[in-house]
């Protein structure tokens, strides 16, 4: 072979080998900026509707200082949570009684776009502002004031698809302390937690396709469960947890469960086809299992109570929030078997929390963000840090390396946790 074909021959091994450096190079930055991270965060609770993150790649270790924090933003009064889609933020907030759907950038922080409409806070609404968190489908952003406005949204531009009042379109009646659901999005329905059993609209234009009586609404979102081949959705209704056909609305059963002002507003858990149900104002917790298709109590205990907080499972173990918000709710672990309260940590106050790995991530009611191992006989606090000062009853949200808070006030901090920055 002559000089100029070695030459050819070794230039093309060079260019092969570059390639391959080249791709292999592509596929460690995709695993380590794109899904080793973790899916997007689409709707509440997370993309298992579980309030569990598949992230594995982040710092749970912190200096005394905290992790760098990348951005704080006002979004205003409220207690709705964030969602992330495709590197964009969404979420709401209240501003001199007027609602704001923001959409910022989830990496620096800056606003894309907003949409404002008027929505009267009252004072029974503690510190006021919407309550729901915003759910993305397909591009599509849903909102839920609480006033029952359901808003769709182009994801990327903020025009609006379509808008409906739920409660004036089907003739039902608002809560106490107005709807708080996340809309619930399947097979060109988006659902929301109005009326007695909930409330089924077409996703194209907003038409109703099926409702429920005009009773009090709970303050739950939809959780799916599969059964008898059929997925149905369970959430709580004023008096009592519901499973629904999401399909026609049909109701398939429902538990009785009464509690003081008719506040059910924790998600139900789904372990292994049963269903853990909770809440406070002295109800406390049972573990539903299935006879026939109707539910049956297996346990049941007043010693274990979740007011707003939906809990976790992490280690095996149930973690939530145990005890009224307004006396400084306690993180609290639970044994699913039986029912059993393994301890009660009357140092950790519970604003929210989620869970990743064998990692908890909770926010205390008053702004104090950790990161906590639960285990059989007590917690283990890696970190903590101070996020802001002031009250917190939002769940935390890990995405993509970065851990999102929001304050009751309207403080909106994005936390750096990323193991690569």
């Amino acid at each position: 072979m002559s000089f100029a074909g070695l030459a050819t021959m070794k230039g093309l091994a060079v260019r092969i080998f570059g390639a391959f450096v080249a791709l292999l190079w592509v596929s460690v930055g995709q695993l380590y900026c794109g899904n080793v991270w973790g899916a997007d965060w689409p709707r509440y609770r997370g993309p298992d509707n579980n309030g569990v993150s598949a992230e594995v790649n982040w710092k749970v270790k912190w200096p005394e200082t905290g992790p760098p924090i990348d951005w704080r933003f006002d979004v205003g009064t409220g207690y709705s949570s964030v969602v992330v889609s495709e590197g964009r933020l969404y979420t709401l907030g209240n501003q001199d009684n007027v609602d704001t759907v923001y959409c910022l950038d989830a990496v620096s922080g800056e606003k894309l776009w907003t949409h404002s409409y008027e929505c009267a806070t009252d004072a029974n609404e503690f510190e006021g502002g919407p309550t729901s968190t915003p759910t993305v489908d397909q591009g599509l952003v849903f909102t839920l004031s609480r006033v029952g406005d359901l808003f769709c949204f182009d994801g990327k531009t903020g025009g609006i698809k379509w808008h409906v009042n739920v409660p004036d379109a089907a003739s039902i009646r608002m809560p106490g302390w107005g709807f708080s659901s996340s809309p619930w999005v399947d097979d060109g329905r988006v659902i929301v937690n109005i009326g007695d059993a909930g409330v089924a609209l077409s996703v194209d234009d907003g038409v109703i396709q099926w409702s429920s009586a005009d009773k009090d609404a709970g303050y739950s979102s939809f959780v799916p469960l599969v059964q008898d081949g059929e997925t149905r959705l369970v959430f709580g209704s004023a008096r009592s947890y519901v499973c629904v056909d999401s399909r026609t609305g049909t109701e398939r059963w429902r538990q009785r469960w009464l509690t003081t002002f008719g506040c059910n507003a924790t998600n139900p858990i789904i372990v292994d086809g049963s269903v853990f149900l909770s809440s406070g104002y002295n109800r406390g917790s049972c573990l539903l299992g299935f006879d026939e298709g109707k539910p049956v109590v297996l346990w049941k205990t007043k010693a274990f109570q979740t007011q707003l907080a939906s809990s976790v499972i992490c280690n095996g173990l149930l973690c939530g929030a145990n005890g009224a918000v307004s006396e400084g709710a306690k993180l609290a672990c639970l044994r699913l078997s039986d029912g059993e309260v393994l301890w009660n940590a009357a140092n950790e106050r519970l604003g929210g929390l989620m869970a990743a790995g064998k990692y908890l991530i909770t926010i205390s009611d008053d702004g104090w963000l950790k990161v906590v191992i639960p285990d059989q006989t007590g917690p283990t606090v890696i970190s903590q840090f101070k996020v802001f000062d002031e009250q917190c009853w939002t769940v935390p949200v890990l995405c993509n390396g970065r851990i999102y808070c929001r304050g009751a006030s309207g403080s909106l901090v994005c936390v750096n946790v990323r193991s690569r920055n």
